[in-house]
């Protein structure tokens, strides 16, 4: 770093303020300096003034505001932020490389435009030997950028940045200041120190600011088992704290805070909450996403729906969904059940798609004052122009979501007001961009809003009344607490890896000792990290994990010289007195009444015999998870165009004579091409062309093999299809719905269920257990045995393409393909009298109420739509306490 003359604080007060500039690294030092000198100020109860206190990149644009006015240094007529820069490089970098060079063209463009800041601000020379192919591609890249900025008359950071420093060499205006003070400057760049030069060169004098804080005298060195160890160890000694103290200021300083802010906040509540109250306010400086807070995400969606339905005239439930859901609009709380009930109907129809018009009826049925504001919104965009610069679309958006009546009637805490601010300044910043973009399309629009909101961080103010601060790196330079708890100290981390920029040649970068090319930069670089921690407090922690997940862990050999020392938490745990606690196991429900009628057919038993909560949660509570969103490729599209094919096949082919006839005839493959045709086009309208013509193939495929097992059986006759039954066990009464029934020569019957999945047939492990599953079958076969029918057999009939079988359990003798072996002891006879026990069994616990939360295995559940009511993680936490 280039030597200037120190001064300090008070020196600094002493100069004339009017003629003192203080140029800071970032906002951080401003803000912090800016309170110093003010409380200096109020000490000395003195009127001196305090100078300019300006960060390095708010003065770059006060300068570059200024060359407007001088000849032959006039900036671009606008000035791109990072947003729009980032997105002209992925314009840059797609036009260069038609050929698909890189696949992830966001990433390529951050590369680039670090490199292209790189090679500029640390004046990277890259010699013939060193061109790499990636270097050239840069150079291509670089190119194609600056020309684009050209011609839209634009300027990004990094040649605002050349163009000042160019004037102030060229010595083009005159400075309006006589002494330059710089704050927080670790190191100068070559091209920094190339302006601060030019600086000098016009008679300004140049001072570092020093703002002494005195080393930690209590240093300690501790080793965690992992980070979460780490973390809870941490909350402990912070809590501590607080407790002896409540006006202490405490942090928590860690190397990679932002991905770990579930895990934080998590500890954090529990550490500093007694019995589910916060005892201590915490403050986490880690920005989100703005488009992930409820505010910014509702804003998003609303737009959303407006640019879809204004340009397709229709819209997937699910992007519509998402706006009724998160609300925020008019109509507010008064009509969530009825945007909510939208949602349902939707999800239950299977809906594909929802048409401008559909949309709008809905909301007159359901929500009807939303109704009328989204009317008039649809209305101002479908009647905008169709191409407008983004500055007319942000104001555009700003009206409709009015019109909405975002952000509802809900009320708005410091957080939600300063979210809403946000907003409001993401879309000036969208509006001030117009330039670069030029007339753009409503969905396009939209898209640069998305976008931008996911690519600006937001976090709200810090809470006044918070003493336990928890933060970054970046973030704890400078800053002055009480004591300080560093954690995550591993020597992977300090000093970290070397990460040279990929697109620049490596030789290159480590001669200028660019950021992040040497190891011997990151120790340096590591060093002031660890000089500035240390000074941030009186007594300082230094932790790491011994391990993370299986990998190992080692501590830096930056605090290897500190003396070890194990924290212990010394706060006494109260002593609670001892209660008698009154266990009280709720489960039993009300008994079935004759009035309540009970929808879901065998899945009622099903249910009771899987899980006894489970059926009474689902088809007495009638509680149950909402089905997804209808996609093209949902599974049960394949399935109902399968049932449908057989269906029409028995219809055409009703029993196996008729088969064996068209076969012979020749017709066979006729009738099944007009049967597939058929069912195509009753279940697969929704499909495309190509789509409905390979499905078709596979269906095809499938009935050829089923066939050839038809034509193997013993001669049947289909007797049913999708024949419906009643059955009624005291107060429960269940409709049934039958597959197939198949007519044997000596009229007995053999029952037929289709499966199109690929899951395993595990017929012995769920139907000959006490309480059986995957009941349709043998429940159909009691039913039918109970009304007289001679049922010798039960199958399940695979449909799909890897493999077509029939499978299940049937009368020893039976020519039926599939029929599993006997075990001993068992029997037809005995089996159908088993399930028939079974079945009676399970329908008298659901008609008096059993709602017991038993399985017999995990498997059982696999599929259940009800499991936050069954609890289950409590058990298992449960079993973990025990266990330990």
């Amino acid at each position: 770093m280039q030597e200037f003359e120190p001064l300090n604080l008070d020196d600094l007060l002493s100069f004339e303020s009017n003629s003192t500039l203080v140029i800071t690294v970032n906002n951080r030092y401003a803000r912090r300096l800016l309170g110093q000198l003010s409380m200096r100020v109020e000490r000395t109860q003195s009127s001196l003034t305090i100078p300019a206190i300006v960060p390095f990149g708010a003065w770059l644009r006060q300068i570059s505001d200024q060359l407007c006015f001088v000849a032959g240094y006039e900036p671009a007529a606008h000035e791109v932020d990072n947003f729009t820069s980032h997105l002209l490089w992925q314009q840059a970098i797609r036009a260069c490389e038609e050929d698909g060079y890189f696949l992830d063209i966001a990433q390529a463009a951050r590369s680039a435009a670090e490199a292209d800041r790189l090679q500029d601000e640390w004046k990277i020379r890259v010699l013939p030997p060193e061109h790499t192919a990636d270097y050239e591609h840069f150079l291509q890249w670089r190119s194609a950028y600056r020309q684009q900025l050209q011609q839209l008359d634009l300027d990004d950071a990094n040649t605002s940045i050349e163009r000042v420093l160019t004037a102030i060499r060229h010595k083009a205006f005159a400075l309006d200041f006589k002494r330059l003070v710089v704050l927080g400057f670790h190191e100068f760049s070559p091209r920094f120190t190339d302006l601060l030069e030019a600086i000098q060169a016009q008679g300004v004098q140049i001072y570092r600011l020093i703002v002494p804080e005195p080393i930690a005298s209590h240093v300690y060195c501790h080793s965690a088992i992992d980070t979460h160890d780490e973390w809870h160890q941490a909350a402990s000694w912070a809590r501590q704290l607080l407790d002896a103290d409540p006006d202490a200021k405490v942090a928590i300083v860690a190397p990679s805070l932002e991905t770990q802010i579930p895990l934080v906040h998590r500890v954090m509540r529990k550490a500093l909450s007694d019995q589910g109250q916060s005892v201590h306010a915490y403050n986490v400086a880690a920005a989100r996403p703005l488009a992930e807070w409820p505010f910014a995400r509702a804003a998003l969606s609303w737009v959303k729906v407006l640019a879809v339905l204004a340009t397709e005239r229709h819209a997937e439930p699910s992007v519509l969904a998402s706006a009724l859901l998160q609300g925020l609009c008019a109509g507010g709380q008064a009509e969530a059940g009825g945007r909510a009930l939208i949602d349902v109907i939707w999800r239950e129809r299977q809906e594909l798609s929802i048409t401008a018009e559909r949309f709008q009826q809905a909301l007159y049925e359901h929500a009807p004052i939303l109704a009328q504001a989204w009317e008039q919104a649809y209305a101002l965009t479908v009647q905008a122009p169709r191409l407008q610069d983004s500055m007319a679309w942000a104001q555009h958006w700003r009206k409709a979501l009015e019109i909405l009546g975002f952000p509802g009637n809900v009320a708005l805490d410091s957080a939600g007001f300063q979210t809403l601010e946000a907003l409001q300044h993401a879309l000036q910043q969208l509006a001030a961009q117009a330039p670069a973009w030029g007339a753009i399309s409503v969905q396009y629009a939209q898209q640069l809003f998305s976008l931008k909101l996911r690519e600006t961080p937001f976090q709200p103010q810090r809470a006044a009344q918070a003493r336990l601060d928890v933060l970054g790196f970046l973030e704890a330079e400078g800053g002055r607490w009480d004591a300080v708890w560093v954690l995550g100290l591993s020597d992977a981390v300090l000093p970290a890896v070397v990460r040279p920029n990929p697109l620049l040649p490596a030789p290159a970068q480590r001669r200028m000792q660019a950021p992040r090319a040497t190891p011997e930069r990151e120790l340096a670089w590591a060093r002031l990290i660890m000089h500035s921690l240390l000074r941030s407090a009186d007594t300082v922690w230094l932790s790491y994990p011994q391990s993370e997940g299986e990998q190992l862990l080692r501590p830096s050999p930056l605090i290897a010289s500190y003396p070890r020392h194990h924290f212990e938490p010394s706060r006494a745990t109260q002593a609670i007195p001892a209660v008698q606690v009154e266990w009280y196991h709720d489960e039993q429900g009300p008994a079935l009444t004759s009035q309540e009628r009970t929808a879901g057919g065998v899945a009622v038993i099903e249910a009771q015999a899987r899980n006894p909560l489970w059926a009474f949660v689902r088809y007495r509570l009638h509680a149950r998870q909402l089905p997804a969103y209808a996609t093209l490729a949902d599974m049960n599209s394949r399935g109902l165009f399968l049932h449908h094919l057989l269906e029409l096949l028995c219809v055409a082919l009703p029993d196996q004579q008729a088969l064996q006839h068209a076969l012979s005839q020749g017709r066979l493959p006729s009738i099944l091409g007009q049967v597939t045709q058929e069912a195509a086009q009753a279940q697969l309208g929704d499909y495309g062309a190509v789509l409905q013509a390979l499905e078709i193939e596979r269906a095809q495929a499938i009935l050829a093999n089923y066939v050839e097992l038809e034509l193997h059986r013993e001669p049947y006759s289909v007797a049913g299809i999708e024949q419906q039954h009643t059955w009624q066990y005291e107060a429960l009464q269940l409709r049934l719905r039958l597959d197939r029934l198949d007519r044997l020569e000596d009229g007995s019957c053999v029952l037929i269920d289709y499966k199109t999945g690929s899951g395993d047939f595990r017929l012995k492990q769920e139907w000959l257990r006490p309480r059986p599953i995957n009941l349709q079958l043998p429940f159909y076969a009691v039913v039918l045995q109970e009304q007289g029918q001679n049922v010798v057999a039960a199958s399940l009939a695979r449909l799909h393409a890897r493999q077509v079988e029939l499978v299940g359990m049937g009368v020893e003798g039976l020519v039926l393909t599939g029929l599993i072996d006997w075990p001993d002891g068992h029997s037809w006879g005995a089996l159908l009298n088993s399930w028939r026990q079974a079945i009676h069994q399970l329908a008298h616990e659901f008609n008096i109420g059993v709602a017991s939360n038993q399985s017999v295995n995990t498997d059982d559940l696999r599929y259940c739509d009800v499991l936050p009511f069954l609890r289950l993680h409590d058990e298992r936490e449960d079993q973990d306490e025990a266990t330990q």
